[in-house]
């Protein structure tokens, strides 16, 4: 080859170089990318674009794009495949940005597309409180913008179903109330017009084994020796043989726990000790979970608190009812020295008045206490009752005494006794002549002189008396008088 025919054809091959490499460094249109959602079952990515509209790409690369920086995962060899199913994906364990660009004949790449993430679900398996707490990364597709969320949930392997429609703006939820031992998956879908867009990977779990009762209830509250009690029965089917009585703090708005007890066959008994008795107050009976929580509360119940007050003998009586949302029926007890005694039930009203002239002959006490107790108007009967607090009235001790009798054994007036508003602790009655003759005594309380002396009787004028009684408050009372017997 001669000297000018080589120089010919490196300068034909110089300019031929030039020309082409011109032409290849136009870079094709970025594809759009349309659409990135997690198959919930395995995993997997899925990606689907708007093809490049320039004419000569061959194929597209995809990546995933962190912090700005695009990492390539594979290229589709075909300009006419705009969907990729990205086996690989970290989408069980994170939400994952991806991207995709075209590439030419020529091997020159677009600029990237824009970006889409997958939607990404965790869970807070708080077993302490029976519930899931869901959160999940936001859905954001400008080009097919979404409307709101789905939630999907399957239990125990059965099909996944949809539990409920959440607002856009919400990105967590809380599942309360599941079954025990039992499991369960769940995944979200972005949706519009009732559509699915977008869905996130699949979370699961088993929850906890123990098992709360279905049911407790708050039966009786009673006061017993400054004292709160709260007994309740619940469901035996139940892992939880620990119970606690909660108090409502007034000041907080919020439950205090007040007294734990086991229970036992499906009854417990909760002793309050120290609390105020003379304060109204709401209790409720809760099981105590293996985290020290307090779960499956009953509904409430309030303390029965009794009041008194007198105007002469007079007596009423004032409390509140128990039941926040219903009826009770109450019935009144009274001790007057010798034990409780029903004395008026049932009664509806919160108020009730008794006399205390129609007792007071038969008082052994320096004072009269008062209960009230209380059953639902709907409990079975059997029912145990709440308790009201002890209110105590001061026994009237008073001891009146006539000043004349007539005992012409007509039936009228004929006994001469001292008449006490008390049973006395200690008694003693004298009769006596004008000269100090004792003519009658005796140490029984109630009975009284006939105007006898020897099974004679006397004439009628004046004759002296003397009482000493000691009252059931401990007051020891001498008196004198005289009594006239008259014809």
């Amino acid at each position: 080859m001669t000297g000018f025919r080589y120089i010919s054809l490196l300068l034909l091959y110089l300019f031929m170089s030039h020309a082409v490499r011109g032409q290849d460094e136009t870079l094709p249109k970025s594809p759009l990318l349309e659409n990135v959602t997690v198959n919930p079952a395995t995993g997997f990515a899925t990606l689907r674009w708007l093809p490049s509209t320039s004419s000569d790409v061959g194929s597209y690369i995809v990546y995933t794009f962190y912090n700005s920086i695009a990492f390539a995962v594979d290229t589709v060899r075909s300009p006419y495949i705009t969907e990729y199913v990205h086996t690989g994906s970290a989408a069980r364990y994170m939400s994952v940005p991806y991207v995709v660009a075209a590439m030419d004949s020529s091997r020159n790449t677009s600029p990237l597309s824009n970006s889409l993430s997958t939607i990404y679900v965790s869970l807070d398996n708080d077993s302490c409180n029976f519930r899931v707490v869901l959160s999940w990364t936001e859905y954001a597709n400008p080009a097919y913008p979404a409307d709101g969320y789905e939630l999907w949930m399957s239990a125990a392997g059965d099909p996944a179903a949809l539990i409920e429609t959440l607002p856009l703006s919400q990105t967590s939820y809380t599942f309360t109330g599941y079954a025990p031992a039992t499991g369960y998956c769940f995944h979200i879908r972005a949706k519009a017009n009732n559509a699915g867009l977008s869905s996130s990977n699949r979370q699961c779990l088993t929850s906890g084994a123990e098992i709360p009762p279905d049911w407790i209830i708050t039966e009786t509250v009673y006061v017993q020796r400054q004292a709160v009690n709260v007994t309740g029965i619940y469901d035996k089917d139940t892992d939880i043989d620990t119970f606690v009585a909660e108090i409502f703090n007034r000041s907080t708005s919020a439950w205090m726990i007040s007294a734990t007890a086991e229970g036992i066959d499906g009854n417990v008994t909760l002793n309050n000790a120290g609390t105020d008795t003379a304060s109204i107050n709401l209790y409720r009976i809760s099981a105590l979970n293996n985290c020290g929580r307090a779960v499956k509360p009953s509904s409430p119940v309030r303390n029965i608190v009794l009041s008194s007050a007198t105007s002469g003998t007079r007596i009423d009586l004032k409390w509140n009812n128990p039941f926040p949302q219903r009826g009770a029926y109450f019935t009144v007890w009274r001790d007057i020295g010798a034990g409780w005694t029903e004395v008026a039930g049932p009664v509806t009203d919160t108020v009730w008045t008794d006399d205390y002239a129609a007792f007071a002959p038969y008082v052994s006490a320096p004072d009269i206490a008062y209960v009230v107790t209380a059953v639902d108007q709907v409990a079975s009967a059997g029912s145990p009752a709440c308790r009201s607090s002890v209110t105590l009235v001061s026994a009237i001790e008073n001891i009146f005494m006539a000043n004349a009798f007539t005992p012409d054994d007509n039936g009228i007036n004929d006994v001469f006794t001292p008449v006490l508003t008390f049973i006395p602790t200690a008694y003693e009655f004298s009769i006596l002549s004008r000269t100090g003759v004792i003519l009658f005594r005796t140490t029984a309380q109630g009975e009284g002189w006939d105007g006898r002396h020897n099974d004679k009787p006397m004439p009628p004028g004046v004759y002296l008396w003397s009482l000493r009684v000691t009252t059931p408050s401990g007051r020891a009372e001498a008196m004198t008088g005289t009594v006239t017997i008259l014809p």
